[in-house]
C-alpha cells in the first residue's frame, strides 16, 4: 500500500485550490490532496476528519484568517507542517506566522509547480513519519489522479490497462450528492455512502463497479462502472440510497447521470448534466433524487411574467395589481424547469428594487424598507429552495403594502403638490404662487403642507434644489456655481451659497474641490 504525505488546501478563492490542485501530478510525487476549504474555520473542521500531515494555506480570508488558524493548529497538532501562501504585501502576516511555527512560505504571484515542490519536499524532509522515504518521482500517474485531471476538464490519456481493468464494463453512471447541511462530516457522508454503495452492489444481479472521485465542495461523487442492462439496478440503488439515507440522519441530494460510454465524457456529463439538474432542485419542493437524462426544458410550460404591465401598474400607483401580479408569478414557480435559478432571483431582486423605487419616487413613507433592501437582495441570493423566496416575497410585500396604507404622505393631495415640486423646482417657486395652482390659500397651504410631510414647504424645495446642484458641481466642471444656482431654481447666487452652506455644512466651491 503505498504512502502519501497527505496535504489540505486552504484559500478562499476556488480558483486558486483548483490551480494548486492540478499544478502537480502529487501522488507521483509522494503527496496526495484530502480536502479543500475555504476558510480557517472549515479547515479545522477537516483537519479533524482527514487527518493531514500538511497544509498549504493562504493568509486573508473570512471567518477565521490564515494567521489565526496556523495558531490554532500548531496549537492543537504541532506534528503537522504548515507552508504559507501570501501576497506580496502581506509580510507582516508571514512573519507572525513564523513566530506560530510555519514550515516556510511562497508568494502566489510567483508560484510555480517548480518552486512548490522544491518547498514541499523540503518540508516533507524534516517530518519523522517521512524520513524513510524516497521522495524521488518515481511512481507513474495513479487512476485517482487521472479521474481528478478528467473530471476538471484536463485532457488525459486513459488507454493504460489500469484503467482498462479497474472499469472493465461498457457503460458508466456519475452519481453525486449534494450535502444539504454544509456543517455534517464529509468523512462520514463519504464512508457510510460508499459502504452502502458496495453493499447494495454485492446483493445486485448486475455488475457494478463502485468508485469514489475527490470531492468538490459539498459534492460526493462516484464513478459507476455497468453493463448496458444495468441502468434499472443503478436507479434502485440511487433511490434506495435516498431513503436510507433519510433514515439515518443524513441530509442530502442526489444526481444521476444519464449513460455515458467513454470516460473522457467525465467532465461534461458533470458540468453540463449534474451541476445543471441540481441547479433546478431549487424550484422542486420534495424531491431528493434527481436524473439528468428526465431534467427536459419545456419552453412556454408555465407563465411569463409581463413585466411592462406590472411597470405600468407602479406608475399608476396600483401598488396592489402588482404585487399581486408579481406574487402570482412567484406561486407558479414550484416545479417548474423552464427558469434559470440565478436569472429567477436576479429578476425577483430586480422588481423589489422598483417597488421600492416607486414608493420613495411617490413620496410613502418607504425610508426603512429601502434600508432593508440589502438585506432582502442577501437573502434571496442564499436562498436554497423556492419556499424561502416565496416567504420573503411575502414578508417584503406586506411591508410594501404597509407604506402604502399606514402612513400621512399617501393623502393623493400631498403627493400630487410633492410630484408638481419635483418637477417644476428649476423655476423661480413660491408658497403662493403653488397655492394658486392648486387653488389654495397660501396659509392653509403651508398647514396642510406641513402636516402631511416631514419638512415644511421651504425645507423641501431647498432640499431636492441643493441634492440637484450636488449632482451638477460633481458631474459638470466646466459649469460655474453662479449658472447651476440658477439652474436649480435661484435668482440670487448668494442665497444659494448661504442655503447651500446650511445643508451641506460647506460651500458650493469647497464642495466642488472635494
Amino acid at each position: 500500500m503505498e504512502t502519501y504525505c497527505k496535504v489540505l488546501i486552504v484559500d478562499d478563492e476556488m480558483l486558486v485550490r483548483q490551480g494548486i490542485r492540478h499544478l502537480l501530478d502529487w501522488e507521483s510525487e509522494g503527496f496526495q490532496i484530502v480536502g479543500e476549504a475555504s476558510n480557517g474555520k472549515d479547515a479545522l473542521d477537516m483537519v479533524k476528519q482527514l487527518e493531514p500531515n500538511m497544509i498549504l494555506t493562504d493568509i486573508v480570508m473570512p471567518v477565521m484568517n490564515g494567521e489565526e488558524l496556523v495558531r490554532v493548529v500548531k496549537g492543537l497538532y504541532p506534528e503537522i507542517e504548515i507552508v504559507v501562501l501570501s501576497s506580496y504585501g502581506e509580510f507582516e502576516y508571514v512573519r507572525s506566522t513564523f513566530q506560530s511555527g510555519v514550515a516556510d512560505y511562497l508568494l502566489k504571484p510567483k508560484l510555480d509547480a517548480k518552486s512548490l515542490l522544491a518547498v514541499l519536499k523540503k518540508t516533507v524532509e524534516g517530518m519523522p513519519a517521512f524520513r524513510h522515504m524516497d521522495f524521488t518521482n518515481k511512481k507513474g500517474q495513479s487512476v485517482d489522479y487521472v479521474l481528478d485531471k478528467l473530471i476538471s476538464g484536463y485532457a488525459m490519456e486513459v488507454e493504460g490497462a489500469e484503467i482498462r481493468t479497474l472499469f472493465p464494463y461498457p457503460c458508466f453512471v456519475l452519481l453525486v450528492v449534494d450535502r444539504q447541511d454544509s456543517s455534517s462530516s464529509m468523512k462520514r457522508n463519504e464512508e457510510w455512502i460508499e459502504a452502502f454503495l458496495k453493499g447494495m452492489v454485492q446483493d445486485s444481479k448486475e455488475p457494478c463497479i463502485i468508485h469514489r472521485l475527490s470531492h468538490q465542495d459539498s459534492h460526493i461523487r462516484f464513478l459507476l462502472n455497468t453493463e448496458d442492462t444495468g441502468r434499472m439496478d443503478v436507479i434502485h440503488m440511487a433511490e434506495q440510497l435516498v431513503q436510507s439515507g433519510v433514515m439515518a440522519g443524513l441530509s442530502f441530494y442526489a444526481a444521476l447521470s444519464k449513460n455515458f460510454t467513454k470516460i473522457t465524457e467525465l467532465h461534461d456529463v458533470y458540468t453540463q448534466d449534474i451541476l445543471k439538474v441540481l441547479d433546478h432542485r431549487f424550484f422542486l419542493s420534495d424531491q431528493r433524487l434527481f436524473f439528468a437524462d428526465e431534467l427536459v426544458e419545456h419552453e412556454g410550460n408555465g407563465e411569463t411574467f409581463d413585466s411592462e404591465a406590472f411597470t405600468a401598474e407602479l406608475n399608476r400607483q396600483e401598488f396592489q395589481q402588482a404585487f399581486g401580479r408579481l406574487s402570482n408569478y412567484v406561486d407558479t414557480m414550484p416545479d417548474r424547469l423552464d427558469t434559470d435559478m440565478f436569472e429567477f432571483k436576479s429578476f425577483l431582486g430586480h422588481s423589489l428594487f422598483n417597488i421600492i423605487v416607486s414608493l420613495l419616487h411617490f413620496h410613502y413613507e418607504a425610508k426603512t424598507l429601502d434600508e432593508a433592501k440589502y438585506e432582502y437582495f442577501r437573502a434571496i441570493h442564499e436562498a436554497k429552495h423556492i419556499g424561502e423566496v416565496r416567504s420573503l416575497l411575502a414578508k417584503f410585500l406586506n411591508e410594501a403594502t404597509d407604506c402604502v396604507t399606514g402612513n400621512k404622505t399617501s393623502s393623493p393631495g400631498i403627493q400630487k403638490i410633492l410630484l408638481y415640486l419635483d418637477e417644476h423646482f428649476t423655476e423661480p417657486l413660491t408658497l403662493t404662487e403653488v397655492a394658486k395652482h392648486f387653488h389654495f390659500n397660501p396659509s392653509y397651504l403651508s398647514n396642510y403642507f406641513t402636516i402631511h410631510n416631514k419638512e415644511g414647504f421651504n425645507e423641501y424645495l431647498n432640499r431636492i434644489r441643493i441634492q440637484r446642484a450636488c449632482e451638477l458641481l460633481r458631474d459638470n466642471a466646466q459649469m460655474s456655481i453662479s449658472e447651476i444656482s440658477s439652474l436649480v431654481g435661484y435668482s440670487d447666487h448668494s442665497y444659494f451659497t448661504k442655503v447651500f452652506r446650511k445643508l451641506m455644512g460647506t460651500s458650493p466651491s469647497h464642495y466642488r474641490k472635494k
